[in-house]
């Protein structure tokens, strides 16, 4: 093998390497979106989680505020 050749090798060799790594930084790119949205969409869940429950409890206030005060309407038993 002559030096030309070599040369012509590690040159070839070169332009893969900076293929793979141009074809890595971009997949890197877009895991990094992909994962910066997935964390967005599980920050908007939590907090329909957490206005959720807060909902409820709020109905299970109400609902047994409205219990207790049926319950004082009744006539006393005889």
């Amino acid at each position: 093998m002559n030096y030309e050749q070599a040369i012509k090798e590690l040159q070839d060799n070169l332009i893969v390497i900076a293929e793979i790594e141009r074809r890595q930084s971009a997949m890197l790119l877009e895991h990094r979106e992909v994962l910066h949205e997935h964390i967005k969409h599980m920050a908007e869940i939590l907090e329909f989680r957490r206005r959720t429950e807060q909902n409820l409890a709020e109905i299970t206030d109400k609902l047994n505020g409205l219990i207790g005060y049926m319950d004082g309407l009744r006539p006393p038993s005889s």
